[in-house]
Order: structure tokens, then sequence, then C-alpha cells
């Protein structure tokens, strides 16, 4: 709890600063963008990682990571360590227009690599894509943040700083704002005041926490280390098996971020991928009709560098147990994700091994979102995939 109390602190010291409020861009509810100083302490390690200060490094990094005879996991570790700092995280916290029995209810999105927060409210069609606009639309809160080394938070140390285990005590300590109230508090006071969202926001006595690829290697650690601290969960663009990465990161046909062709200003060890890189990972189904060529083009415009510390640490959040998660978890898996299922994730999930793994779930649901890729929320069929969701969450008392 301590370091809840530091965070709390810190906000109340330096405030929480909003973007401007944009009431209009979003048709169902009220949003407000913030930059969160978030005190964390997690163990990390110094992992022996290939330095990445080139392109050829970048290229040269993936072969390295990808060789089977290269050391794995806790084999990698040079020196274990401790990290300890505030990190600013930001997020934009929305609340519905219409008050309803789920307004108290509040999901917090944790995205993957490659993307930051957007990939949950992309513009090119909120209507028909956003996760946060459904997710409004349904009556619920949400709450997306840019995880730490992506988007508008932080950008620390690549190979030492941002690592698995630290990104996990992020969203812990994220949720713990959420539920003991401080988040809302200082939302409703940053600047600019917007009386609409003040009335709007409820206060949280339930959260149901949703992941994509990367992000529910988090949700599915969270669930399991921090059971009480959640109520149910979406897993979207992951699931435990023989596929999971072998596709391997010279899929991705990365760049050292401040050298590609789409540059960004990044230290040392940051990778971006080449648009082909984001179509062989994230777009997939019949291209006829599955995205458009504006839905790609969208996916590699808000695409992000990778810190590579995140992959050498892991296999810190993958597979972890949840005995004592009694809550909901749905699986939404994209049909043909290539990355996660080898492109047909038909027919893979175990049931007996998924409730072996979470023996309290009070469900445990695995849905087939048909004719997309890994990116759902950037193909035609993104919202249909929500309302399943939102189905499940609702015979589920959430």
């Amino acid at each position: 709890m301590a370091a809840v109390f530091a965070t709390a602190g810190l906000l109340l010291a330096h405030g929480v600063y909003s973007a401007a409020v944009h009431t209009s861009k979003h048709n169902h509810g009220y949003c407000k963008e913030l930059d969160i100083p978030v005190f964390a302490t997690s163990k990390s390690a110094i992992y022996d990682i290939p330095r990445v200060d080139s392109n050829v490094d970048a290229i040269s990094w993936a072969i390295y990571s990808d060789t089977w005879s290269t050391p794995a996991g806790g084999a990698r570790i040079i020196k274990n360590t401790t990290t300890s700092d505030t990190f600013k995280i930001h997020a934009q916290l929305c609340v519905p227009k219409v008050s309803g029995g789920k307004n108290d209810i509040l999901h917090i999105a944790t995205h993957g690599v490659h993307y930051d927060s957007r990939y949950w409210d992309p513009t090119l069609d909120r209507e028909k894509q956003s996760y946060v606009e459904a997710t409004l639309r349904a009556g619920y809160p949400i709450l997306t943040y840019d995880r730490l080394g992506v988007g508008k938070s932080d950008k620390p140390n690549a190979y030492d700083v941002v690592q698995a285990p630290l990104e996990l005590e992020i969203l812990r300590q994220l949720t713990l704002m959420a539920r003991n109230g401080t988040l809302h508090d200082f939302a409703g006071k940053a600047i600019p005041l917007n009386s609409a969202f003040n009335m709007a926001a409820k206060p949280v006595k339930k959260v149901v926490h949703v992941g994509h690829s990367f992000g529910s290697f988090l949700t599915s650690a969270f669930i399991a280390k921090h059971s009480s601290l959640s109520d149910g969960a979406i897993i979207t663009g992951y699931l435990l098996n023989k596929y999971l990465g072998k596709a391997g990161m010279a899929s991705f046909n990365a760049q050292f971020a401040p050298t590609s062709s789409t540059p960004f200003n990044r230290p040392s060890g940051y990778v971006v991928c080449q648009k082909s890189g984001i179509q062989t990972i994230f777009f997939a189904g019949d291209p006829k009709t599955a995205f458009t060529k504006e839905m790609l083009d969208y996916g590699d415009a808000i695409k992000q560098p990778v810190p590579v510390g995140e992959f050498a640490s892991a296999y810190h959040i993958i597979g972890l147990p949840g005995p004592n998660f009694k809550g909901p978890i749905q699986y939404m898996l994209p049909e043909f994700d290539f990355y996660i299922c080898g492109g047909d994730c038909k027919g893979l999930a175990d049931m007996k091994v998924l409730r072996k793994t979470y023996p309290q779930a009070s469900e445990i649901e695995v849905a087939i979102q048909p004719n997309t890729g890994h990116a759902f929320t950037l193909h035609n069929n993104a919202t249909a995939g929500y309302q399943i969701s939102y189905d499940f969450l609702a015979r589920n008392g959430l």
C-alpha cells in the first residue's frame, strides 16, 4: 500500500494535467486525457540483450532473439536488480453520457506492443471500430492508457527499465487508484474543468480488465497475481498454445526507431515495425472483406516503437496460474491471428487447461471473431466482437 500512498501524494503535490476535453469526438461519453504520475517498484534485471542503435542492429536483434540456441527467460539474466521510480503515464478516462446500471463498472484496457492506447480508440471510424466508443455506448466507463515506453507516457531505458514486472505493477497501481477513488477525484479536478464529465462520473464499484496481445499477457498475469482487484477479464489477441509467437521477431521487419522509415525520437533499444511487418502481424482474413486499405494505412500510421526489454522479460507474465480468481474470463480470439495462433485460432483452446489455470473462475468462454486478424479493432467485423464481450459480461453480472 505504500506505493499507493506515494502515488496519491504525487497527485496531490503535482496535480493531474489533462489535455482539452473533447466531448464532441465521442458521441456516447465525456473523456479527459490525463498525465498521471505513478510510483512503482518491481523486480527487474540486466539481461544479455544485443544493443540496437541502427537498422542493421534491429535485424540482428530479431535474428538473435529467434535463433533456437539463444538462451531464453532467466538464462539471459546477467544481474538481478530492482526498479523504483515515478513514471508519467498518459491515460484517457471516459464516462458514458447516459446513466444506467453499468456506469460504476470500469473497464481498464491495456494495449499490446507496436501500438499505444489509440489501438482501443481508432479515429478512422469510431462508430464502427472504437472499443472506447462501443464501451461507452454499452454504458460502461473506460480507462485506456499508454504503457510505459510508448505514446505520451515516459520512455525510459529500453533494456533495464521497461520490463514486464514493472508494467504489471503500473497496472496494479492504476487499478488501485480507480478502486479507491483517487483517479476519479483528480480527473474531476484536472484542467480544463468539465461539469458534464463530473456529473456523469460515478464511484467505481467493479473493474473489468481488458487486454490485447502483450496487454493480454499483462491482464492474464494481473488476474493471476492480484485476483481480488479484478471482477472480470476480456482477453483478446492471446492464447497460450504451441503456436504462440512462432512467427518470431523477424516477422516485425523491424528498424531502429530514430533511423526508421518513419523516424521516432527514442533512445537506444527501441525498435519499430515497417509497414510490411504491421500487415504480417496485425492484419488477416480475406483482404477484400476483412479490412480496407485505409485501415491498414491507419494501422501503420499509429504504430509505436517497442523497447526490447519487454520481450526479454515477458516470460515473467506468461502462463501464470490464477487459482484464486473468481470472476468470469472471456478469450476473444481473432479467427486468423497469425502471431498468436499461427494463422488459425479455431480449435486451439483447451478448456481443460483453462479451467485448471483458473479453477475458481465463475465462467470461462472462448469466442472466435470471424474474418479478423490480430488487430481486430482495425477490421470490419470489430463491433460485432465487442457486443459478444458485452453480452458475456452481462450474463455474469457485469
